[in-house]
């Protein structure tokens, strides 16, 4: 078993002291005078153990910790800072930096046996690399360390810029696309890959942002957006919403050779794709960077995912994930003041189901569940982007309509009535149940310009019973 401990300080004194404890304790010792004759020595001789100070010349114990840590030819050697500092932040940052154990220099000479002994016992259990056999290692001189410290404290800031870049994109999203796309565009400054992509799913829903490099093939874009899913076992029938960045084109990729990184996010399974342009180069230069940022990637996804549902149970319908009766009404007041500020038109439409009783009466309430669900899907087809539906209460949904005058709505409900009777919905024993509903028109050129939101939404539901008395399935006016 290798017993060679490494002391590193520059107090022949101090060095002479530990020296004479570790080898009355059965430990071969060697010496180092700083950190950068440390490094050297560690390298060269390969230790067990080395026990390092802190304040140092030339190369001070923090620099030697990340070299020893970071190269591989040292990374499997316990490191214990041996030092004077006592304080807290001097502590955390020894041990966040990557070092084993931590002593100060009035320990009891049997805490450090004890600790070099469990240091050693762990260094001869763990794995060697190939790399310890390097005859290059034996001519390391002064300049070679530094150059090797130098290397890997701006790989350490490459990846810490990084990562600084991925929270503050994260931040600044409001949703889970939001971010996605931050944290793809930052990747691909580092990543020379055709695309990148990433995806979590939930228990029965998925969602996949996908950022095109180059122009792909909209053939092989929609067979990895269904490789994703696929990663992500998403239950069959699932309801997944992919999002692609970049212009699809004409170019073939070969989707087999694409990189797969699983990503850690609570109650749920993520993954980070990407199809590297030279997959020698990649494994070469940042495949390390990458996959040391997965999980710091899924933390910036999962926080801007779970503020994505938090936000949406305060503003949607549970059922319908439409927006809820307050979030609608407000909106509702908003575009109204906006309307009369800029004279422009603005109307609103108030919908409800027909005999909307009768279907869970006959099917059952799980029936009438879906019947909601489903027909508020169509409701929305039905509607511009700019629209706004929401749930105003039971089976009755309002939407409200910007820049569209009494003619304009009348119509765009008509188009609303023709969707929803057109959209059957199957049940889960196979009976289709045919929709209608019955609307109510109003538009803000009717009203006074005291006149609040209320009396808009009485006139729509004034009229909502109009079409209930003529016959149901109408449009009124």
């Amino acid at each position: 078993m290798n017993r060679r401990v490494l002391v590193v300080d520059d107090s022949e004194v101090t060095r002479a002291i530990l020296a004479r404890t570790l080898r009355a304790s059965g430990f071969e010792v060697l010496e180092a005078r700083d950190g950068a004759e440390g490094a050297m020595t560690a390298l060269r001789e390969q230790p067990a153990v080395v026990v390092t100070d802190l304040e140092m010349p030339t190369m001070d114990g923090f620099p030697l910790l990340r070299l020893l840590k970071a190269d591989p030819a040292s990374t499997h050697i316990p490191v214990l800072i041996l030092t004077s500092h006592g304080e807290a932040a001097s502590r955390y940052w020894s041990l966040r930096t990557g070092a084993d154990a931590y002593l100060t220099k009035d320990f009891h000479p049997g805490q450090l046996v004890e600790a070099v002994a469990r240091l050693v016992d762990e260094a001869a259990a763990a794995p060697r690399s190939a790399s310890l056999a390097d005859s290059d290692l034996q001519s390391l001189g002064p300049v070679e360390v530094l150059a090797r410290v130098a290397r890997h404290l701006d790989a350490s800031l490459l990846q810490a810029t990084i990562l600084n870049t991925l929270l503050e994109q994260g931040m600044a999203a409001n949703d889970f696309y939001g971010a996605a796309q931050g944290a793809l565009e930052t990747l691909s400054q580092v990543v020379d890959a055709q695309f990148l992509g990433v995806a979590v799913a939930e228990a029965d829903s998925g969602m996949v942002q996908i950022l095109l490099q180059d122009p792909i093939r909209a053939a092989d874009l929609e067979a990895l957006g269904a490789l994703m899913a696929r990663n992500l076992r998403l239950a069959p029938g699932a309801a997944v919403e992919t999002r692609v960045v970049g212009d699809p084109g004409d170019v073939a990729v070969e989707l087999e050779r694409v990189v797969w990184l699983p990503l850690s996010v609570r109650d749920a399974s993520g993954v980070l794709a990407f199809l590297p342009r030279d997959p020698h180069e990649m494994a070469a230069t940042t495949g390390a960077l990458v996959g040391g940022l997965t999980s710091h990637l899924a933390l910036v996804l999962d926080n801007a995912r779970l503020s994505q549902r938090l936000h949406e149970l305060s503003t949607l319908d549970g059922l319908t994930r439409q927006l809820n009766h307050r979030v609608i009404y407000d909106q509702l007041t908003v575009e109204l003041e906006r309307a009369r500020r800029y004279r422009s038109p603005m109307s609103v439409v108030l919908c409800d189901f027909d005999h909307f009783k009768e279907i869970n009466d006959t099917y059952g309430h799980l029936a009438g569940d879906a019947v909601l669900r489903e027909g508020a899907g169509a409701l929305r087809r039905c509607l511009r982007s700019t629209d706004l539906l929401g749930r105003y209460g039971g089976e009755e949904f309002l939407a409200v309509l910007p820049q569209v005058d009494l003619a304009g709505a009348r119509m765009a409900a008509e188009r609303l009535r023709q969707g929803l009777e057109s959209s059957p919905v199957r049940l889960p024993d196979g009976v289709e149940v045919r929709v209608t509903a019955s609307f109510g028109v109003a538009s803000r050129d009717e009203m006074a310009s005291s006149e609040t939101s209320d009396v808009l939404v009485s006139l729509a539901d004034r009229r909502l019973y109009e079409a209930k008395a003529a016959g149901r399935n109408l449009v009124r006016p």
